[in-house]
């Protein structure tokens, strides 16, 4: 019900509805990402954003500190005390072939519309003391459905030791990197939307694999802003209490029992740059049938590494971001069952990007992503029909090179944010070209995405 079909010319329709998003981002006032965090705290977005979703080093305290800092809530009655926002996305995917050996309407099926991204209600600051959260509710409008999108809920507490800073926590999250506090974390990472275009078919378990499929309990400790350690662990989000953590979201990935994570990282400030390197490392047993989670499973072991460059000087931001996972998996289930043609598989995922910004209100990002390892047709491949998604080597093997610009037309305020993008593959499953044994290219899921994201 929220498609506006796009024709050759955009047409009156299209022209209102992008129109209507620039008024209202021009009647909003200056707070943004989560927007009541602004309110909450009666500072202006810039303070913990580059552009939103960056976090600057003042964000990421605010984050570890358990969302809140700051009483400028405290004196408003009821209702307007809770600090709630809200948020909708408009986006237009054009594919560069949608029918060249696939199947347009299952493979895109909202690509070439002008659609309802999403349609987001949030909760983001103080709960009550030293708790507090950030937790999205949303329609998605690629999947069509409503559910919980991200829940990252915080007790923290800020002390001193030997005359430094020390904040320590706990959180509960819905998934394995939503509570990180540096853009290299896949949650957070480069490209920050997602678009209706093709997405690599083949995913490693901290990169997006287990998003909403997890409840994850980390306790975590922050020493002079510059150590950070984390230990945790995640369970199967779709049973028991974590059920209402990733309600509305499908099960694709059901974790057997607990799934330990370790997160540490070293930052260091030196005025207006900081530099970050990070580990994580997280194991898991995984069902082969996640709509039957019962039976011998296999196991998955991630160690990834990364780390973050930023400079916050004056009107000139610069980030630079890099990711590499690289992950085991042990085909203890699939593999006797001949659902896996090898005993073990191994994948290897990494990510950078760079960005800027000048004055937080123009600029933008340029991002390289290349996922590698082992073929396995039994795992990996799918022949038989035409797809975009088919695989006729059984490699896992996808590159990708994405552009992006971004403008934020309100002087003073980060509340709307436009932007074109552009994501071009040069592999697909395993190949450059007839990837998919039915003539595809990987150039054919190039995709231009446009977009307007508007916070209140």
């Amino acid at each position: 019900m929220f498609d506006i079909r796009i024709t050759k010319s955009p047409g009156w329709l299209t022209i209102v509805t992008w129109s209507w998003l620039v008024v209202l981002g021009a009647a909003a006032t200056p707070a943004l990402a989560v927007p009541s965090f602004a309110r909450q705290t009666g500072m202006a977005c810039a303070a913990c954003h580059t552009v939103f979703p960056e976090l600057t080093a003042f964000g990421r305290q605010f984050k570890l500190r358990g969302y809140t800092m700051g009483s400028q809530l405290t004196s408003k009655p009821f209702p307007y005390q809770l600090p709630l926002a809200a948020g909708i996305q408009l986006g237009n995917t054009t594919v560069k072939d949608r029918n060249n050996g696939a199947d347009a309407s299952a493979d895109f099926p909202r690509a070439g519309k002008t659609i309802v991204q999403q349609a987001a209600f949030y909760y983001g600051g103080r709960v009550l003391g030293d708790l507090g959260a950030m937790a999205q509710y949303n329609w998605d409008g690629i999947e069509r459905k409503w559910g919980a999108e991200m829940v990252d809920i915080r007790y923290a507490k800020a002390t001193t030791a030997n005359g430094r800073s020390l904040v320590y926590g706990i959180s509960l999250a819905n998934s394995p990197t939503v509570q990180d506090v540096w853009n290299t974390s896949p949650m957070w990472s480069f490209p920050h939307l997602q678009d209706a275009g093709i997405m690599p078919s083949v995913t490693s378990l901290l990169d997006m694999t287990l998003d909403n499929q997890v409840g994850a309990v980390e306790v975590y400790a922050d020493f002079d802003g510059q150590y950070y350690g984390e230990i945790g662990f995640l369970r199967n989000g779709h049973t028991g209490i974590f059920r209402p953590l990733n309600s509305g979201k499908d099960l694709n990935t059901a974790i057997d029992g607990t799934a330990p994570h370790i997160r540490i990282a070293w930052e260091r400030d030196r005025g207006a740059r900081s530099f970050e390197i990070g580990l994580h490392a997280l194991r898991a047993e995984i069902f082969p049938d996640p709509q039957n989670p019962n039976g011998p499973t296999d196991r998955y072991t991630d160690i990834a590494f990364d780390g973050q460059y930023q400079y916050t000087a004056g009107p000139h931001f610069v980030s630079i971001h890099g990711f590499f996972d690289h992950e085991n998996r042990d085909w203890n289930a699939s593999f006797p069952m001949g659902m896996a043609s090898n005993a073990s598989d191994k994948l290897s995922t990494f990510k950078a990007s760079v960005h800027y910004w000048y004055q937080s209100r123009l600029g933008g990002g340029v991002g390289f992503a290349d996922y590698r390892g082992d073929s396995d047709q039994l795992k990996f491949g799918m022949t038989g029909m035409p797809s975009a998604m088919g695989n006729m080597s059984g490699s896992p093997d996808t590159r990708s090179w994405t552009i992006e610009g971004d403008w934020l037309p309100l002087r003073n305020s980060q509340n709307l944010k436009l932007g074109v993008r552009y994501t071009a593959y040069t592999k697909f499953n395993g190949a450059r070209n007839n990837y998919n044994g039915f003539g595809r290219s990987a150039s054919d899921n190039d995709a231009l995405f446009v977009y307007a994201w508007l916070l209140y």
